[in-house]
């Protein structure tokens, strides 16, 4: 590679980690599509149009994340942020930003009205939680706006084809407790370098405590889960797969007893659960397009 295109190239590569699509990125479009799915109705075009929404919103969210962090994160021996170790330009990283902005606005733009407002609502609350208010530093806060991240995501994808209901709400709520817990988990793992200059939530409890409550959490929304799916025989499928979510807590309890293990737990929780909503999603999906599964 000459000195040519050695800089379009090193910009092209740190701008994929700015946007770290598979951190979260593939977990909130699975959230907004499995809120469409769950509506039993005929999904059309302007699922795909609300798919480049969430990407390019979460993506922008992101961006500005590791824009507000650089300074704090260059502390770190290996940053993940690429801004904190001089791998890309700020100026590569406003106008990444600035394009995802106007792609999220103009895909929102596109959606019926109550997407609008909830989509007004999710970019609100991106900017609020790194700027301005900064609400990644107020404890309590910080995982109510963590939780709405995915929360408004599946909440848009139901309420593009139906109307609010109870099972809506279920789903909302559930996907709301698993948000707030990944912050958590980002705090837990980020703690040595957070406790520097962060008030956040973990700073606040402690890590041991935030730990305990993190496995409440989990239970609860499984438990949840698993009730909701007793309930409503629509969702009786969903019982087989919430035995799999111990696969998310068993990574949460080796790292609570052993601190070797608190700088990869989070990965290895994203990564099962992405696994575990795409098997979800394809179970559903056999299931109704088969007519085995008719709607509540």
């Amino acid at each position: 590679m000459d000195a040519t295109t050695a800089g379009p190239a090193r910009n092209c590569s740190a701008i994929v980690r700015l946007v770290r699509f598979t951190a979260y990125e593939p977990l909130f479009l699975l959230t907004g599509l499995f809120g469409a799915l769950l509506t039993f109705a005929p999904l059309d075009s302007m699922l795909a149009v609300l798919m480049i929404f969430i990407a390019s919103s979460a993506a922008f969210g992101f961006v500005i994340n590791d824009i507000s962090d650089r300074d704090l994160d260059a502390h770190e021996s290996h940053p993940r942020n690429p801004l904190a170790d001089g791998t890309c330009p700020l100026s590569v990283a406003y106008a990444t930003g600035f394009i995802l902005l106007l792609t999220s606005l103009i895909c929102c733009a596109l959606l019926p009205v109550p997407l609008i407002l909830l989509g007004g609502l999710e970019l609100f609350i991106f900017v609020t939680y790194s700027f301005a208010i900064e609400v990644k530093n107020i404890a309590g806060l910080d995982l109510v706006f963590h939780g709405l991240f995915p929360a408004l995501y599946g909440a848009m994808g139901f309420v593009l084809y139906r109307s609010p209901d109870r099972t809506a709400v279920v789903y909302v709520l559930l996907v709301f407790t698993f948000g707030a817990v990944a912050e958590i988990f980002n705090e837990i793992r980020d703690y040595e370098k957070d406790r520097l200059v962060r008030k956040n939530f973990v700073m606040v409890v402690g890590r041991k405590t935030a730990y305990g409550i993190t496995l409440v959490l989990l239970t609860l929304a499984l438990t949840g889960t698993a009730l909701f799916a007793i309930i409503n025989p629509a969702f009786h499928w969903l019982l087989v797969c919430v035995p799999f979510g111990l696969l998310l807590i068993q990574p949460v309890w080796q790292a609570m007893r052993d601190e070797r293990y608190e700088k990869n737990f989070v990965q290895t929780v994203n990564a099962r659960g992405i696994v575990l909503a795409l098997a979800m999603i394809g179970i559903f999906s056999v299931l109704r397009y088969s007519g085995a599964v008719l709607s509540y």
